[in-house]
């Protein structure tokens, strides 16, 4: 009976064989080349998503801006705040007409008494932003502001183009067309443009 055991574990040990060193090899560059195509697509799926996420901050700065001009710059602060835009101005006057890249667009915010006053907010295109000046009850803001884009993403956004253009046929300008091309860096030496074009009328 001992005899017989132990040639039935002899034939079950005989029949077992270890890993060949071809097999292993074989192993390890299926795992090699699964672990490439995954990484790639991983690489790939965050460059994507980096591009989408830049294109669609450069779209909602975009509009930002436009809603910005349009609906008026926040001036002064507390109880004195109030708003220079198109929607409310009282005067609206083109600056920089000789340029085709960039116009800009002084405003002039109403008074109590519906007279002249020396405030007002100026919008315009310098070195690629779009940037405004201001006076609020007679006093000039120290330094232009950055309205588009904003300072922290200079390094990847442009705009190409800032142009205001009358509308109405009327004397004084009451109407203009607003047209707003920039761009943002999605990679090296690739970027992801959008060109927007709006009406604004004062009331």
């Amino acid at each position: 009976m001992m005899k017989a055991k132990n040639r039935f574990e002899n034939s079950l040990l005989g029949r077992q064989r270890g890993v060949t060193l071809a097999e292993l090899i074989v192993v390890m560059l299926i795992s090699v080349m699964l672990i490439f195509v995954a990484a790639v697509g991983i690489g790939t799926f965050f460059r994507k998503y980096k591009e989408l996420t830049a294109w669609a901050e450069l779209q909602k700065d975009a509009l930002d801006c436009i809603n910005l001009i349009k609906n008026g710059v926040p001036v002064g602060s507390g109880d004195n705040m109030e708003y220079y835009g198109v929607a409310n101005a009282m005067k609206l006057q083109l600056t920089n007409t000789t340029t085709i890249s960039g116009t800009g667009l002084r405003i002039t915010p109403p008074t109590d008494q519906g007279l002249e006053t020396p405030d007002f907010a100026h919008f315009y295109l310098y070195d690629g932003v779009v940037r405004c000046t201001y006076v609020h009850h007679g006093v000039q803001v120290a330094s232009p502001l950055y309205i588009f884009p904003k300072q922290e993403n200079l390094d990847d956004m442009v705009v190409d183009k800032f142009l205001f253009t009358k509308v109405n046929s009327d004397q004084d300008l009451l109407a203009v067309r607003v047209e707003l091309h920039a761009r943002v860096k999605t990679g090296a030496g690739s970027y992801r443009a959008i060109k927007f074009q709006t009406k604004m009328v004062k009331k």
